[in-house]
């Protein structure tokens, strides 16, 4: 973040100024208009450091202590980095507890539960839904809010909104928004739902609202963090996941947690990663519930962070989750905890909404197993079960008494011989970043199509015959986002075999339908992109397998694209299928209703169908033969009656001949 004013060689950082008023704030932005860096920090903010009268502002240290002089200003601290936390640092020995931990051997779990969930006794949600059926009035689903690395739309959570806040990703697909899978393995934990496929959620039921905050580093600006939180607060969540940290106590982000809590908001952190060091902000913030992480065997783990700020723990060591693209990843830190602490705190609150959050935090305190020393274990172990039984005595209790205790809960902890989870995709550097399976390379490839223009020159310079900026663009580059103006099945099918090749060699069979001007656009773009690979994947590591990887996310990004770029749905009141469009001022009709492209609210079986091309294109990738794409991953348009895909007859019949498109299609999907 730091530079260098080329004409005084002075040095610079981000900072963030808190104003004492609107009036002071406005005279501030004017005098240093061209100092201000919201752009650069919030992509798709929506002012929210503004209304709460803070200003990023690039200074040298000597204008930031100027500047904390004026009688005007709040506050004046550098915008610092928060970073996920995962990793692990080692400590001392624990201390006693309350009550001496008494445990349940078990060998290995059978269960269909993960053993974190069954420490935990989340499985209780089974039992607290069949008597939920048996009440007639149906209530609210519980708002949660994850400020992370994003949430894919692609998995089996239910995503009331996503928004990336990174600059550069303002039209990130939906379908890849997580850049490195951490916030899939949060929100993964809080509420996957109960389908039989992968994990399932403390909290199935819950409303996840998903800020993309962390970068492909795992890293945020204060300020970003700050605008993501008052955006929380403007949707009226129930609760705010934070599952990062940073040492610095931060004026801005102290205001931002005080203003949610006091807005009715719980909210959640992680303590850290860094052992005996203590706990990170915001965790250490008094209006934040910091979550530390404990093993199979119930024991603080080594690399949770300590102190008097710890106020409840949670299972956090090789811990099954969500991961990319339908894959499920083990992974460990205090990341972990805390988001089974907000689905606890979820199914708690699903009882009656209309609950306070001090209620819900009180009740996750009092039930909790407190067996350990409170600056390592807080209160004790949550406790899911424990806290549903009391209830009703505690609720009854709580509204005489808002100091009201619970008969303390002196339950056995299971404790797992064999989890059945090896760790291996996660680091345990400081970083914490992830080690790359084969899919988080796709993952980044799907991703690339999409980023801008400003996060090129951030990663490389801007140099003059460049050409790097030319993937993305629908109407500029049609064949890697699914746009109707170029044969999309062909595109796709010819980009996986591209992807083949750079691992496996050989030639390019001949691919019907697409043109060989398409063919030499797609072949130049691709030879640009190799002066980038160690930039752009995971780690850094060129290897054959990488790149190819790399190529077919970006040719599933063509597969998906098309179910956004290129859908039509019937216009009623107009008579005709009416093509989908981003935003009315661009677009070839001003009809509002019809500028929803992305919007995955509007004709939702379009995402749902690009979710399963995702895995349909996903099995082709994995098979051992080394296949390409084919024109069936498109296959799932003909099963709806709600939209139609533009050109995808006279696609498929130039790709795979007549009665292929026939037999595909099943009946007439012209758009005409």
């Amino acid at each position: 973040m730091e530079t260098v004013r080329a004409e005084q060689n002075i040095s610079e950082k981000q900072y963030i100024v808190g104003m004492e008023s609107a009036d002071q704030r406005e005279v501030l932005e004017e005098e240093r208009e061209e100092q201000t860096g919201t752009e650069e920090i919030n992509a798709n903010g929506e002012d929210n450091l503004k209304d709460n009268n803070m200003i990023p502002l690039v200074l040298t240290e000597e204008e930031a202590e100027e500047l904390a002089e004026d009688p005007g200003v709040a506050f004046v601290e550098e915008d610092v980095c928060v970073r996920a936390s995962t990793g692990k640092t080692e400590r001392g020995t624990e201390g006693a507890g309350w009550h001496k931990k008494e445990i349940k051997r078990i060998k290995k779990n059978r269960a269909a539960e993960e053993w974190n969930i069954r420490m935990i006794h989340g499985d209780q949600r089974k039992q607290e839904k069949k008597k939920e059926k048996r009440k007639s009035k149906e209530k609210r689903k519980i708002r949660i809010a994850v400020l992370d690395s994003g949430v894919d739309h692609a998995n089996d959570i239910h995503l009331a909104e996503t928004i990336s806040l990174v600059p550069g990703e303002e039209g990130m697909s939906p379908l890849f928004m997580d850049g490195t899978g951490h916030g899939n393995s949060v929100a993964g934990l809080i509420a996957a739902e109960e389908n039989g496929e992968g994990i399932t959620g403390v909290a199935p039921d819950a409303e996840i609202y998903s800020y993309r905050v962390l970068d492909d580093d795992n890293c945020a600006p204060v300020s970003r963090v700050v605008e993501a939180i008052y955006m929380a607060v403007d949707r009226k969540v129930d609760i705010i996941n934070m599952s990062f940290g940073v040492d610095t106590y931060s004026e801005a982000l102290a205001q931002a947690v005080k203003d949610a809590s006091a807005s009715g908001i719980l909210v959640i952190a992680a303590s850290g990663n860094t052992g005996e060091k203590g706990v990170q902000y915001p965790a250490a913030l008094e209006e934040t519930m910091a979550v530390g992480s404990v093993d199979k065997d119930g024991d603080v783990a080594d690399s949770s962070s300590v102190g008097k700020e710890v106020e409840i723990v949670a299972p956090g060591e090789l811990v099954r989750s969500t991961g990319v693209l339908g894959e499920e990843i083990v992974s460990s830190g205090t990341s972990l905890a805390a988001p089974q602490v907000a689905g606890v705190a979820a199914l708690i609150w699903e009882k009656d909404p209309d609950m306070p959050a001090d209620f819900v935090r009180a009740l996750l305190n009092e039930s909790a197993n407190g067996y350990g020393d409170q600056e390592q274990y807080g209160n004790g172990l949550v406790d899911a079960r424990y806290a549903l039984e009391h209830y009703e005595e505690f609720k009854k209790k709580y509204k005489k008494n808002k100091e009201t205790k619970l008969e303390e809960n002196k339950e056995k902890v299971l404790s797992f011989e064999d989890t059945g989870c090896v760790e291996g995709s996660w680091a345990t550097d400081d970083h914490g970043d992830m080690i790359p399976s084969g899919r988080i390379n796709v993952q980044k490839g799907a991703r690339f199509n999409d980023l801008k223009e400003d996060r090129y020159v951030e990663h490389y310079g801007k140099t003059k015959n460049d050409n790097i900026y030319t993937f993305r663009g629908m109407i500029d580059n049609p064949w890697w986002h699914g746009y109707q103006k170029t044969n999309y099945v062909a595109a796709y099918i010819y980009e996986t075999k591209l992807a083949n090749q750079m691992q496996y060699g050989g030639t390019v069979s001949v691919t019907k339908g697409l043109s060989s001007k398409v063919k030499e656009e797609i072949n130049a773009d691709l030879a640009v992109l190799k002066k980038y690979w160690s930039k752009e994947l995971a780690s850094g590591k060129v290897t054959k397998q990488a790149k190819r990887d790399f190529v077919w996310g970006m040719a599933i990004h063509t597969l998906t694209d098309t179910f956004a770029h290129s859908a039509y749905v019937w216009g009623k009141k107009d008579k005709k299928w009416v093509h989908l469009v981003h935003k009315p001022e661009n677009a070839y009709q001003k009809r509002q209703d019809y500028a929803v492209a992305d919007t995955t609210k509007a004709y939702p079986e379009r995402w749902q169908d690009a979710r399963r091309a995702v895995y349909g294109a996903m099995c082709q990738y994995e098979k051992t033969v080394h296949p390409a794409g084919t024109h069936n991953e498109f296959r799932y348009v003909q099963d709806s009656d709600s939209y139609r895909l533009g050109n995808i007859y006279e696609n498929v019949m130039a790709v795979a001949g007549t009665a292929a498109a026939t037999k595909f299609l099943g009946s007439n999907h012209s758009t005409k």
